[in-house]
């Protein structure tokens, strides 16, 4: 009689697993956060961030991501984003900064307790033979409105136009220059054969 409930896994683990290949917390500001020399023995990657920047007037601040050091005309991006009150949808085909919008962040303007979080999945980022195609779901919530926005919700596909292997991966603030005392980055890989 079989057993049931019992998964069989390899020494290299199981369809679907996420494992840790790197977390950064910040104890001091940056500008930046990189997760360089990215292993090939993952099908995707994924990044999740809780993050903070000291963007000015708005409680709110977008994280952009740059692959490699690709240039501006090598990404696309669609969003459709909401506060509470309007919907948003929009697109860039040139990204500005040579960075793909990717999720949203709080600012120290909303307070010291008001962070964002971003979840961004990077499909068949060692693949040669085909574009990369990023998307992300983030949301941010300042109690209320700071510089005459509120918190947002937004949904986004971003679009790779290259064949390379995806080796390293920068995160860093649209309109604030630095990221809070705090924000928390991990990358993961995750297996599908």
């Amino acid at each position: 009689m079989p057993i049931l409930g019992i998964i069989a896994s390899s020494k290299f683990g199981d369809v679907g697993d996420f494992e840790s290949i790197a977390t950064t917390l910040l104890t001091a500001t940056a500008s930046s956060v990189t997760f360089s020399s990215i292993p090939a023995t993952f099908d995707h990657l994924q990044i999740r961030y809780i993050s903070q920047t000291n963007r000015a007037t708005f409680g709110r601040d977008v994280v952009r991501l740059q692959i490699n050091s690709f240039a501006v005309s090598n990404y696309a991006s669609h969003f459709i984003s909401g506060d509470g009150a309007t919907a948003s949808a929009g697109a860039e085909t040139t990204a500005n900064n040579v960075f793909i919008l990717s999720g949203v962040a709080g600012t120290t303007t909303a307070g010291a307790d008001f962070f964002g979080a971003s979840i961004v999945d990077i499909l068949d980022y060692k693949n040669t033979n085909k574009n990369k195609t990023i998307r992300t779901l983030g949301g941010v919530d300042v109690n209320g409105t700071v510089g005459g926005a509120g918190g947002e919700v937004v949904l986004q596909s971003g679009l790779l136009l290259s064949t390379n292997a995806i080796t390293s991966l920068t995160l860093q603030p649209n309109t604030g220059t630095l990221f809070s005392v705090d924000s928390h980055f991990a990358l993961y890989g995750i297996r599908s054969a």
